[in-house]
């Protein structure tokens, strides 16, 4: 086995990361874990809550061998898409196993899912107020087994089985290894061990400080991600709404036609509701209708204030992934990196490593820029949001 990859937003880092990053080495434990990590935004469709480069030094601290950036365009897609770009990216590094956390399920399991949805004779066309994922286990629940259908109910299940759908499109030699969740990634529940990564940031973002969640957040980390609290080197969720109305007063209808997503005469809406509104959640309220899923609304904000065009997003999920930026490494790490660097762009500066793109690579690597700025923009304290910070920046080291 060459590498095993485990794609993750680390958004932000707690011990239900430690924990499967453990529960892999223990598997595998002379085999080096590389994690394909979202940068600067997540697929929520909005900043990480702290940089990448500090995300990717706690996994790094915490038993990863190394943290590659996935390409925001990527980081930004609804679950098949997402899947596909950070599957494509693992296949590059020569990555052999994708883990991931899941409620229940075997890779049998998902296997057996992933072929029913690789072989759908109906259309997967969502209703009004249906995503994608729940339109897609509406239809498998028809096709499988019973057993196989009661794994579809658990929110971890649909990703694994998109990462399965992806390993049998892109890299059919790759295998899945699903290992059981403590907690779930989108609850506000906790245990004595545990906390979601989302009850995690309300947290955070509600009283600046996590002081009392400690026991939550690996000793090895706790000092440094206090310290990015205290000096305010953390996502200002009400600045960042505040960025896109003032963006989106600024564009008009035909402008936000040629953006990723916008579709069905919906820029008109938006643009009335972004006009009027007072705030971003004000807006998506507005905006949100039955036909229309809240997470794609809230992708589309950060479209139109990335300027993602459809011609870029198609031709991301067309091409794939056309480089590898290093957000950290160990010396098993390095390892990895080093077989790698003949035959796919690897990146660790970005002066040095732009030119070795393609203008395709060059576009995609403008949106990870781009995202960095303007996470950094957000930022509680003024001294945190400087700009450029990709070019200044450095990969976290573990000797």
């Amino acid at each position: 086995m060459n590498a095993i990859a485990i794609i993750a937003e680390y958004n932000p880092f707690h011990t239900g990361h430690h924990y499967l990053i453990q529960q892999v080495r223990r598997q595998f434990p002379h085999t080096p874990v590389m994690i394909i990590m979202s940068g600067s935004f997540v697929q929520r469709g909005e900043p990480a809550l702290f940089d990448k480069w500090h995300r990717a030094s706690w996994a790094v601290q915490c038993g990863a061998d190394g943290v590659v950036e996935l390409p925001a365009l990527y980081a930004l897609s609804q679950a098949a898409e997402f899947a596909a770009g950070a599957v494509r990216l693992a296949a590059h590094l020569g990555c052999t196993h994708i883990a991931c956390g899941a409620e229940s399920g075997t890779a049998a399991d998902f296997y057996a899912l992933a072929q029913a949805a690789c072989t759908l004779t109906v259309p997967v066309a969502p209703a009004a107020g249906q995503s994608y994922g729940q339109c897609l286990s509406d239809i498998l629940r028809r096709q499988v087994s019973p057993r196989l259908a009661t794994l579809l109910a658990q929110p971890n299940a649909l990703l694994a089985l998109e990462y399965m759908k992806a390993i049998l499109s892109y890299a059919p030699s790759m295998q899945l290894f699903p290992v059981q969740r403590q907690n779930r990634h989108d609850s506000d529940c906790t245990t004595d061990t545990y906390i979601s990564a989302s009850a995690l940031r309300r947290h955070i973002t509600g009283t600046g400080t996590v002081s009392s969640l400690l026991s939550y957040i690996p000793k090895a980390i706790q000092q440094d991600m206090q310290q990015c609290i205290c000096q305010g080197q953390y996502t200002d969720y009400s600045r960042y709404g505040d960025y896109i109305l003032y963006e989106n007063r600024l564009l008009e209808p035909q402008s936000l036609r040629r953006l990723a997503a916008f579709s069905e005469g919906l820029e008109n809406r938006w643009h009335r509701c972004l006009s009027q509104a007072a705030s971003w959640p004000e807006a998506l309220s507005a905006i949100k209708t039955r036909r229309y899923a809240y997470s794609r609304l809230c992708r589309m904000g950060a479209y139109t204030m990335l300027h993602v065009t459809q011609t870029d997003i198609d031709a991301a999920y067309a091409h794939g992934p056309a480089y590898a930026r290093i957000l950290a490494l160990s010396p098993a790490g390095a390892a990895v990196i080093k077989k790698r660097k003949k035959d796919f762009p690897i990146i660790t500066k970005i002066k040095q490593g732009q030119h070795k793109l393609s203008a395709y690579g060059q576009m995609l690597l403008q949106y990870d820029l781009r995202s960095t700025d303007m996470q950094a923009l957000c930022f509680h304290q003024a001294a945190c949001r400087r700009g450029l910070a990709d070019y200044y920046t450095s990969p976290y080291i573990r000797l």
